[in-house]
């Protein structure tokens, strides 16, 4: 990923006027899909093939100051606009990060190294199976204490506003370590909740539990997540198996397993497959086929969903 550095210098009207020190980093990734799907719970038409285009641009403006602090903002810009952004205050006490709809700490709960993960299936409902409470995108604030003997320890919480009372708090511990020489272990725990919002609709809560051992081109990864709500109505449970190999100069296999039940319905099961080979065309520059099959059992009814995709990606 090539990073374009700029000196910091205000050039105004009335003269030159040297700046705050500081570096601007600025990236950019266009993400390019050809999609073939079939869901068996879409109605005649509605299946077959489409094309998606993304492009994301991240900008971010780092300092330091005269005691010390590392000072960082930054914000992305995608198809649809500003999509996240955030600011930073690093020191020796650890990190504190204002966010606003930036990605939280929940978010490397499960290692999933497929090139893509598309399903149209049930989306309400198999979303609930991605992560531990559904990770909140709402303005917040995150601390990540400074690592210890391999071991990180985050909190997050995320205000809902005046509209309710739906505040979702969160912390995940990780820790890594060498095992042998060659062999890494990274164990993870992680628990979110959404509080009930006071105006009739109830909150949630969620754990993730899981672990990632790499042995030279291989990585082995396993976890268990849970997502229940405050009214009782389910309790889902989902399990993952993750497997990457990159030992083929230029090419990533990767795929994952996913089994999913709810605790409070017996009728009810989900599960889901994919699989993909990546290569890589040239520095910054890849291509991917991905392969997955869904389907969920809910009381008494099955939908499955497959899907395949071909990617184009570049960064710069």
């Amino acid at each position: 990923m090539r990073k374009i550095l700029l000196a910091s210098t205000a050039l105004v009207a009335c003269g030159t006027v040297a700046a705050h020190a500081a570096d601007v980093s600025i990236t950019g990734t266009t993400d390019w899909h050809y999609i073939s799907y079939d869901n068996s719970s879409d109605t005649n038409g509605t299946n077959g093939t489409y094309i998606d285009h993304d492009f994301d641009m991240d900008v971010a403006f780092t300092s330091t100051t005269d005691n010390g602090l590392s000072l960082k903002m930054a914000f992305g810009v995608s198809e649809s606009g500003v999509d996240d952004g955030y600011f930073s205050i690093a020191g020796d006490f650890g990190t504190v990060k204002m966010i606003n709809n930036s990605g939280g700490i929940m978010g490397g709960a499960i290692a999933e190294t497929v090139a893509d993960d598309v399903t149209k299936l049930a989306p309400a409902l198999a979303n609930k199976h991605d992560e531990a409470a559904a990770e909140d995108t709402s303005s917040g604030v995150q601390y990540t204490m400074p690592s210890f003997g391999g071991l990180t320890i985050a909190a997050e919480m995320r205000d809902s506003g005046v509209a309710n009372k739906s505040n979702y708090t969160a912390y995940m511990a990780t820790y890594n370590t060498d095992l042998t020489e060659g062999v890494t272990l990274k164990a993870n725990y992680g628990a979110a909740s959404t509080d009930n919002s006071g105006a009739g609709t109830d909150g949630d809560e969620g754990t993730s539990l899981g672990f990632t051992v790499g042995m030279s081109d291989v990585a082995i990864s396993g976890s268990r997540h849970t997502f229940a709500d405050n009214a009782n109505s389910y309790d889902y449970t989902t399990d993952t198996v993750n497997v990457s190999y990159t030992g083929i100069d230029g090419i990533t296999i990767a795929a994952f397993q996913k089994s999913g039940e709810d605790g409070l319905e017996s009728s009810y099961d989900y599960a889901a497959t994919a699989a993909s080979v990546t290569y890589t065309i040239a520095t910054g520059l890849t291509t991917s086929l991905t392969v997955t099959d869904a389907e969920v059992t809910d009381g008494g009814t099955k939908t499955e969903d497959s899907s395949t995709v071909l990617n184009i990606k570049a960064t710069f």
